[in-house]
């Protein structure tokens, strides 16, 4: 597999790995915690809820002590004052501070003065009941406030039950004043208003049962998904002996989960987009700098392989790492390209040698018989006939006796440039013998034909220079056949 298909793997698998990882961590952590968080919002919201029911409650209550702590209520309990009712407690008045109900009982609970407004009618047999809730609480032994809910006709009804008192808040208690507004569908929607949330009652057996879905429940309160963007909160509305009643509905946003979940596929797009750029301008980069330079050096080393041309050179310029890699095989190439020439010299100086006298340089007795067979397979081709002429230095042995074998070599070496300079530029000339050459002074000399054998012509040539010492030497003699074994001498010795 090639560099280039195996950055590509690694960068597929790397970038799926990656994708994967944050695809668990954003399903399982991200969202995980987008749905913390929208149970912490849902039970924020149950307790909001929850305060303003407290909030009207309390400001029920409020209402309630102001007119029961007041010198007014006070002196009517005891008085019975008219003037009272007609002033302070007119229609306007409770309408103005949203009240449904007004009831003034003495200190054993009787029922002194009664008033409702509005269209939740209570019915004077329902009078009672109202009274009787604060009489049997422990709140009236004490003389003590009470608030709550209780149903009425089948509605539900905010008390407010206060004890009457002087302006002071001081003084014995004449009676209980007792208040109350009706869990209408307008203070619903006033309630659901202030909080930006749909409110509604429902029967107490409506409320859905905890499961896996729930997102929070404190036994009395609960919260569960209504659809993909909405989850309803259920409150459980009691009365005061602490009898569920009601089932306060608020329907609550859940977008933060579904943009959670828009947000965590942004987030794997937007990842998976920068992922697929990054690797492309990674490729883009590994390939000017990287991909392509290696490719490129190894084009030029595959040319300098096949060719066996040692002077190409890789391109070096630059100052990274594959620059420095190309300067240290140019180095070899230079290297390897001396050591080959000395090789060659070295080869050629050792097939000189080989093929060549020590003393004279001319072709030595291997070199010049290969020179000869070469030669008669020529002539085979080419149909034509070959001379063969095999000399000897006369008295050779006199001048080494006389003048040592340094005046020897001396005289060798000039009768090898005195033949030498005789001959035609394609005639050779070889060291045949310790003085013997194919070539002149005593010369025997012989003509071959295209079937002649080697030895044969240089047998013939050495019978014909032996003819030519028996002669009297310093002359030339032509042979064509061998001599009779009576005379003939071999020249396989130095001759004298």
């Amino acid at each position: 597999m090639t560099i280039r298909k195996r950055i590509l793997l690694y960068s597929a698998l790397a970038l799926g790995a990656f994708l994967a990882v944050v695809y668990f961590v954003s399903r399982f952590a991200l969202l995980n915690g987008f749905s913390r968080l929208e149970r912490n919002y849902a039970y924020g919201s149950v307790r909001r809820i929850q305060n303003h029911l407290e909030n009207e409650q309390t400001q029920l209550a409020t209402v309630a002590r102001d007119y029961a702590q007041w010198d007014r209520t006070y002196e009517f309990m005891s008085r019975r004052c008219r003037s009272y009712v007609r002033t302070e407690l007119t229609d306007d008045t409770f309408n103005i501070i949203h009240i449904n109900l007004f009831l003034l009982l003495d200190r054993s609970g009787r029922i002194i003065l009664s008033k409702e407004v509005g269209n939740w009618p209570v019915g004077k047999g329902n009078l009672s009941a109202i009274a009787a809730a604060y009489v049997s609480s422990p709140a009236q032994a004490h003389k003590a406030p009470l608030s709550g809910l209780l149903e009425i006709n089948g509605r539900l009804f905010m008390l407010a039950y206060e004890p009457i008192l002087t302006s002071r808040g001081d003084g014995t208690p004449r009676g209980t004043l007792v208040m109350g507004k009706g869990l209408s569908e307008s203070l619903l929607s006033t309630m659901g208003h202030s909080m930006s949330l749909p409110l509604w009652l429902e029967p107490i057996d409506n409320a859905p049962l905890p499961n896996r879905q729930t997102l929070w429940s404190d036994g009395s309160s609960l919260v569960s998904p209504e659809s993909d963007s909405t989850m309803l909160a259920y409150l459980q509305l009691k009365d005061l002996s602490n009898t569920p009643k009601r089932l306060l509905v608020a329907r609550i946003p859940s977008d933060l989960f579904t943009e959670g979940q828009k947000v965590t596929r942004y987030l794997l797009l937007l990842l998976m987009l920068a992922g697929a750029v990054h690797s492309a301008v990674l490729l883009i980069v590994l390939e000017e700098s990287l991909l392509s330079r290696v490719e490129s050096l190894n084009h030029k080393i595959k040319q300098v392989t096949v060719s066996g041309d040692l002077s190409l050179r890789l391109d070096s310029h630059g100052k990274d790492e594959l620059s420095a890699l190309a300067s240290t095989v140019n180095a070899m190439l230079t290297a390897i390209q001396k050591a080959k020439f000395e090789l060659l010299q070295a080869q050629e100086s050792l097939r000189f040698h080989a093929e060549h006298d020590s003393l004279t340089g001319v072709l030595n007795r291997r070199a010049i018989r290969d020179v000869l067979r070469r030669e008669l397979a020529r002539c085979r081709r080419e149909n034509q006939s070959l001379g063969v002429m095999l000399a000897d230095v006369d008295h050779f042995k006199r001048i080494n006796d006389r003048y040592g074998h340094g005046a020897g070599d001396a005289a060798l070496l000039t009768v090898v440039q005195r033949i030498s300079s005789m001959l035609r530029p394609y005639d050779l000339i070889g060291r045949y013998g310790g003085e013997e050459f194919l070539v002149i002074v005593s010369v025997g000399l012989t003509l071959g034909t295209a079937d002649s054998d080697p030895e044969f012509l240089v047998a013939v040539a050495d019978a014909a220079m032996y003819q030519a010492k028996r002669n009297g030497r310093n002359r030339v003699e032509i042979s064509m056949e061998l001599p009779s074994e009576e005379t003939w001498e071999p020249s396989f010795s130095n001759h004298v």
